[in-house]
């Protein structure tokens, strides 16, 4: 395995730093490295974490507003900045989104530098 691309497991539910029972932080590696941080910017409010405020999606751009207040392709736009903060993403292949008020359920299809596709689904 890799280091180039390795990060701590992140619970996608609790959002906290995975310890195994010894006492060892969990550690992810390669694509999968790649799918949690899709997620977790998707699950971040641009500006929400203080030590880098320009990670994150652009959720006030779109949540909250009627379709007619939206520009073509808004939601999308706002989906594909945030995906691409993850360098890895060579393109995205497919996305759909259904926003109900605050809450924005995505899905998505990519490509990878690596040659690799990824699909996932995340609730913001």
């Amino acid at each position: 395995m890799s280091d180039e691309n390795m990060s701590l497991r992140i619970d996608p539910d609790s959002r906290d730093i995975v310890i195994g029972e010894d006492g060892v932080m969990g550690l992810i590696f390669g694509d999968e490295t790649t799918v949690q941080g899709i997620r977790l910017t998707l699950q971040t409010w641009k500006g929400e974490f203080a030590l880098d405020t320009m990670h994150g999606t652009e959720y006030g751009r779109i949540l909250g507003k009627k379709p007619h207040e939206l520009q073509d392709d808004e939601i999308g736009e706002v989906i594909r900045e945030a995906v691409f903060q993850e360098q890895d993403v060579s393109h995205v292949d497919a996305l759909t989104s259904e926003i109900n008020g605050k809450a924005a359920d995505i899905t998505l299809e990519a490509a990878l530098y690596s040659g690799n596709r990824i699909s996932m689904e995340v609730r913001a």
